[in-house]
């Protein structure tokens, strides 16, 4: 396996990919089997909501223990019993909590008659397990179901701190490692995992993960689910969780702005108290044309997330520290054989990547681009001696320029159509990007593996320019490395290629010039000026 820093000062990136893998440990390694740890996350799971019903009020509240068996699922981005009681209560009708006794008896000594055993948690706690190995393969999509069971289980089936440790493998840092509970690719992972897994309404759960609560509710919340506050809920304890979060999960107010031949027409429904209240429009008109738009106003405040995931650093740095610690399980070399899953996480993440490139790509080229985008599937690879996205248009448009064979009378036609892309097409362009990319790496990095080399991109964000500006002088003089990559990568035309990005080093004015078409586009939201740099790259090429 590759190595490489990481953030806490630890050799290695991949462990917990690899500790449990048979192709990747030692056959005498002392470790838990990819084949046990399910038994082990079932086992964990059943656990947790045995805990969960300890401290829900089921006997003054019956309807609890039906819910918490169906629909309260440990998935969400809190720790996973509070999850699972939290889950609970956004599932009790509005006004269940109201017909519920104010105080709650004490609780038995010994366990209740209506007490139900382990095999009462068993079907909820199989999808719950399901669910967060849904969440960490949609919210991640380089990820086997097997890997996912790995981080879940070093993570304690804790999600937040499993997205963490898949992350830290991934180089995925700074503000792209935020888990943002609003954001579309959280909302869309726990809606699909919830919806996979039978949860009775996914929609609940996802808002749920995304409400926000005032400094009091917020208070509240983490004062009774904290680590140091898990006593029993009382009957009141739930009314009063159960109503903050219904009242801030439902909109705040929602507007209706139509556009009509008479101007805006404004028509707000406003939430007070649970109750709806409807304002009169601010124009009465009779029209049917008109065009109307609807807006949710939603309370301000601190993600309910925040209440009880503070020490999440801590139990990163702790889990990091235990794999380190059980790294001499592992082969050696691990990590460069076809059956190492953290080298094809690697490859996969690095794909998607690079297909981000081209997308962004796609967004600064005028349309339709006609015969641009035959070059742009051909040899607009994303390697060069710029970054990977101006590699992409510099290397499309010279080869549409100077280097396509295509016949003059069959270039013109290519005119004539729309472009039309899917993500199949996309694939050809993108896996070899990437061999291309590999073979920068390895030439900045002799001494590497090609684990090593996909950690470097990963860390990079596929930027190849630095690593070659560091590699040494004497290695550049003696070979041409584009050319290298371009041959690795089977570009139509290699040594040109390669020729066309040594210039690009060696004529830095006319390399300027390209660039700042491009970021003018980028800053401005335009189009790049593909004739503009048409003429830059003949005046160079000639």
């Amino acid at each position: 396996m590759a190595s490489g820093s990481t953030c806490s000062g630890r050799s290695r990136r991949g462990l917990i990919s690899c500790l449990h893998s048979l192709n990747c440990r030692a056959e005498d390694a002392h470790l838990v089997a990819d084949q046990e740890l399910r038994q082990a996350m079932y086992r964990l799971i059943v656990g947790f909501y045995e805990e969960a019903f300890n401290r829900l009020p089921c006997e003054t509240m019956p309807d609890l223990l039906g819910l918490l068996s169906t629909g309260g699922f440990c998935l969400g981005l809190l720790d996973p019993v509070s999850n699972i009681i939290l889950n609970t209560l956004a599932l009790l009708p509005q006004d269940a909590s109201v017909a519920a006794s104010s105080t709650s008896p004490p609780r038995p000594s010994t366990k209740s008659s209506s007490r139900p055993g382990i095999a009462a948690w068993h079907e909820v706690a199989n999808r719950s397990y399901h669910s967060l190995l849904g969440f960490l393969m949609a919210y991640f999509g380089c990820l086997t179901k097997v890997q996912a069971v790995r981080y879940l289980y070093r993570a304690d089936a804790n999600l937040p701190l499993a997205v963490s440790l898949v992350q830290h493998d991934l180089y995925v840092e700074g503000e792209e490692a935020v888990l943002d509970p609003e954001s579309d690719r959280t909302q869309a992972a726990l809606k699909w995992a919830a919806t996979t897994t039978g949860h009775p309404s996914p929609s609940i759960l996802a808002q749920l993960m995304a409400v926000r609560l005032k400094p009091g509710d917020l208070d509240l919340v983490e004062k009774k689910f904290s680590a140091d506050g898990r006593n029993p809920l009382t009957a009141e304890d739930v009314r009063a969780i159960h109503r903050t979060l219904h009242l801030m999960m439902a909109p705040m107010c929602v507007a209706n702005i139509s556009h009509t031949k008479n101007g805006l027409v404004v028509h707000v429904y406003q939430n007070l108290k649970a109750s709806w209240s409807e304002t009169p429009p601010s124009v009465v008109f009779s029209t049917t044309d008109a065009r109307i738009t609807s807006t949710a106003f939603c309370w301000d405040g601190n993600p309910i997330s925040s209440a009880v995931q503070l020490g999440l650093p801590d139990k990163l740095q702790d889990c990091l520290r235990i794999a380190d610690d059980q790294k001499h399980a592992l082969k050696t070399p691990c990590g460069d054989g076809d059956g190492c899953d953290y080298l094809r996480s690697l490859k996969m993440y690095l794909h998607g990547m690079i297909h981000n490139l081209y997308l962004q790509a796609l967004k600064l080229l005028p349309t339709p681009s006609g015969s641009l985008m035959r070059s742009i599937l051909k040899a607009g690879h994303c390697y060069g001696s710029c970054d990977p996205l101006p590699n992409i248009i510099l290397n499309s448009i010279w080869y549409d320029t100077c280097g396509s064979p295509l016949p003059v009378s069959d270039h013109s036609k290519f005119a004539q159509y729309n472009d039309v892309l899917d993500p199949r097409s996309m694939l050809r362009p993108v896996v070899r990007s990437l061999q291309g990319l590999a073979k920068l790496a390895l030439f900045a990095y002799p001494q590497s593996s090609t684990a090593r080399a996909m950690e470097k991109l990963c860390s990079a964000k596929c930027n190849t320019v630095h690593m070659l500006l560091s590699s040494a002088r004497e290695r550049s003089e003696k070979t041409n490395p584009f050319h290298e990559a371009a041959m690795a990568a089977g570009h139509p035309l290699p040594l040109e290629l390669g020729e066309l990005h040594q210039l690009l080093f060696l004529m830095p004015d006319e390399r300027s010039a390209m660039l700042a078409c491009i970021t003018e586009a980028q800053t401005t939201g335009g189009v790049v000026p593909v004739d503009e740099i048409r003429f830059l790259t003949t005046d160079m090429w000639s």
